[in-house]
């Protein structure tokens, strides 16, 4: 009878341990959206979660209650019998009361420890919300009776944390890492795909970001020159790949506005003359210290999807669309406004022959490299050939290369001081040179 009640009490110290793993590792978030499908359990212990201190102090109430019953119980039932044997063997009996007291301290420690502790806590971290979810109930009853004592014993440790000038409360503040963590074990796991784990890394960037790494620069920017002929116009208008063109005079330093080729569609459709000044719309100027958040606040207040880009002294840098911010979140899109373009051919002998206006985020993505670049984190550059610049320190000359982690970067051609052409390859570690040129 007594061997059963410390069997008993070793199983309930079990159940206690795993209730407390399991409470405690619990995702409030998975827990919440168990509790919104209708399980009272799920209920029970997010409010277990609420009040961590009053279920911690009674779980450990009740682990401590159970180990002295062990102790007591199985050194009075298994101590004495076993004594009374061990003195059956004459080199024993001097020391029999010891070594039996020694043994089923041993004994019970373990059975404990394993079956009371380990394996239960174990179980608890499988499917810790499931497990929480079954306890809660339970434990919030005990918590409930053992209130009177479990206050006493929250008053004193929380005494004793302010004399050791401890916060009362825990700052549950939620980081960008901590999300990219979470969602990186989602992929393990099969939760989340892995498309969907980049999309989210790159909307978490959005406020970091500067427009100016996903621009189109002022010398790539398809104009419309009101000064040129009306044939020269009908052909550029028949040429352009883009829905919304800039319209200028003699010029990007006489920029008129943006021109929406659906209202010139229209205007014409209904008979009106083909003149282009009639349906240009004003431009939406943004400062180039505007981040990619801050642009998408910008769009939705003015009812743009394009804006031009200037520097602190007006002078124009570049257009950015919409599009170029959903391409940032979700990678390149086939659409009438980017036109295809091999910006990176991969080559038959594995390397990559890249333009130089190529942007970093794509470049990484079609070459798999995944650790920031020395200087990215600056905004030192945005494209491939800012890229080059800044590692070489100086505008490089054709065969100028360099190496980075397992690649080799050679300038293949130069568009007067611009970057056009780089070859990109992978070399063994043996080969790896430093920058030169």
């Amino acid at each position: 009878m007594d061997i059963a009640l410390l069997l008993l009490l070793i199983v309930l110290n079990g159940i206690l341990a795993m209730s407390e793993i399991a409470v405690v590792s619990s995702r409030q978030s998975r827990l919440q959206k168990l509790s919104e499908d209708g399980h009272s359990g799920a209920r029970s212990a997010l409010s277990l979660q609420q009040e961590p201190s009053t279920f911690l102090s009674t779980v450990q109430v009740g682990i401590t209650t159970v180990g002295i019953l062990s102790g007591a119980i199985g050194e009075a039932t298994l101590a004495a019998p076993l004594a009374e044997w061990l003195r059956s063997f004459a080199l024993l009996a001097p020391h029999a009361d010891a070594v039996a007291l020694t043994l089923v301290v041993v004994a019970v420690t373990y059975c404990s420890v394993v079956v009371g502790e380990l394996v239960p806590k174990r179980l608890g971290l499988l499917a810790p919300e499931r497990v929480a979810s079954f306890v809660a109930g339970p434990m919030g009853v005990v918590s409930r009776l053992a209130r009177p004592l479990v206050w006493l014993l929250s008053s004193s440790s929380s005494l004793i944390l302010r004399l050791l000038g401890a916060p009362r409360t825990q700052d549950s503040t939620v980081t960008d890492d901590e999300i990219k963590v979470l969602m990186g074990q989602g992929a393990d796991a099969g939760v989340f795909h892995a498309s969907e784990q980049a999309i989210v890394s790159n909307v978490l960037r959005l406020d970091e970001q500067r427009i100016s790494a996903i621009m189109t620069h002022r010398k790539d920017i398809y104009l419309l020159d009101l000064n040129d002929s009306e044939e020269e116009i009908r052909k550029r208008l028949a040429d352009s790949p883009y829905r919304r063109i800039v319209v200028c005079r003699d010029g990007l330093d006489g920029i008129v506005g943006v021109l929406r080729t659906s209202d010139l569609l229209k205007g014409v459709l209904l008979g009106q003359p083909l003149t282009v000044e009639a349906f240009v719309r004003p431009a939406l100027y943004v400062p180039a210290s505007v981040t990619t958040i801050q642009l998408l606040e910008t769009f939705r207040r003015a009812h743009q999807q394009c804006a031009l880009m200037v520097d602190e002294y007006g002078g124009l840098q570049g257009l950015v669309t919409l599009t170029d911010v959903l391409t940032s979140i979700v990678g390149d899109l086939p659409t009438s406004d980017t036109p295809e373009e091999l910006d990176i051919v991969v080559r038959e002998d594995g390397s990559w022959l890249a333009d130089g206006s190529v942007s970093i985020e794509r470049l990484k993505s079609v070459l798999g490299v995944h650790p920031e670049l020395s200087g990215e984190g600056e905004n030192a550059f945005n494209t491939l050939g800012g890229f080059v610049m800044y590692v070489l320190g100086k505008v490089p000359l054709p065969a100028d290369h360099f190496v980075v982690e397992d690649l080799r970067f050679e300038v293949v051609d130069m568009d007067r001081h611009r970057v056009d052409k780089v070859l990109i390859a992978r070399v063994p570690a043996a080969d790896r040179l430093p920058a030169s040129g």
